[in-house]
Formats: C-alpha cells, structure tokens, sequence
C-alpha cells in the first residue's frame, strides 16, 4: 500500500461469466462499496487502479462489475487481491468494529496486565477474524470475538484479552 491509502476489502471469488467480482468489506458493512468511483488492488504488476461500473450487494457480500473486467478469466487473477481506496474514504464503523489496520502493532495483554504480544496481522475469512500475535518466540492465534476481546484502547495501542486454558500453555513450558 502507498501511504494515505487502506485496504477495505477483498475479491475473494468471480461470478458468474462476464466479470463479476464477489468482494467481503472488513468492515462487515458491504454497503461500504456503494457509491464508489475507482478502487485499487496491487496485483503483479503493480497498484491498478480500475473505474468500478456496478456494485450489487448481497446478504455479506457485495458484487463489483470494473471497467476493463469483462470475462471470468480475467476477473480470476484480482481474486485474493486486497480493495484499496484512499483513506479520505474511509467509513464511520459500527460501535467495536475496527479497520483491520488500527489493529496491526496493538500491544496485547490478558486481563492480569500481563503483555502477551503484538499483532501482526488479522486473518479474515467467513466466520470471525483472527488476530496473528507475535511473541519474541512464536506466533500464535487469538479469534477476534467477544468472548476473549475484553477492550480495545486505539489511542493506547492496546487490546486485553481473556485467555481460555491451555491457550498459551505451550507458550509457557
């Protein structure tokens, strides 16, 4: 990414034969693509920018017809391709969701203040996001649900969590 810019997004399958791209919002907001002009993805050879025609949103997913992109075959090759936008363009998120990048570099520690690690990356996928939290020794996983988020702090660059048992035993020995 250039700086200024964020990732809002992901094609993560085409649709059907002319083109037709299905993207997930991070934000869990697809409604977030509606009025959108032009996008930019970082492909292999480089930051394209594409003019986006048509937006049509289904129940978690939003469905993105871009100029240029009129076949399946070329459609293929921007999936797993991250949306970017300029970060002027960013949208007012639902109370506790996050952009995945005010995420990355939060200091993590359980709910005894104990510093458990840093994120480093936030997997997404079709049920809950995963943060990627790197120790000095590993990495390791923490779902990024209610049940072991406790608090987000942004402007402290912290996050504690509630550990369930046997989570970081390993971590330990």
């Amino acid at each position: 990414m250039v700086p200024g810019e964020i990732a809002v997004g992901k094609f993560v399958k085409t649709r059907g034969l002319k083109g037709v791209l299905k993207a997930v919002a991070y934000s869990g907001v697809p409604e977030r693509f509606l009025g959108l002009k032009t996008l930019y993805v970082h492909s292999d050879v480089g930051r394209e920018g594409y003019v986006v025609q048509n937006v049509e949103i289904g129940s978690s997913l939003a469905f993105l017809k871009l100029k240029g992109i009129e076949d399946r075959e070329s459609a293929k090759k921007l999936v797993n391709r991250e949306i970017l936008l300029p970060e002027n363009q960013k949208i007012d998120l639902p109370e506790d969701t996050y952009f995945i990048h005010d995420l990355i570099g939060l200091q993590v520690f359980d709910t005894q203040q104990r510093f458990l690690g840093e994120i480093k990356n936030v997997l997404t996928n079709s049920g809950n996001d995963v943060a990627v939290i790197a120790t000095e020794r590993k990495e390791w996983l923490l779902p990024l649900v209610a049940e072991f988020v406790r608090e987000i702090d942004l402007s402290a660059g912290r996050m504690m969590v509630r550990l369930i048992d046997g989570l970081l035993e390993e971590e330990n020995k």
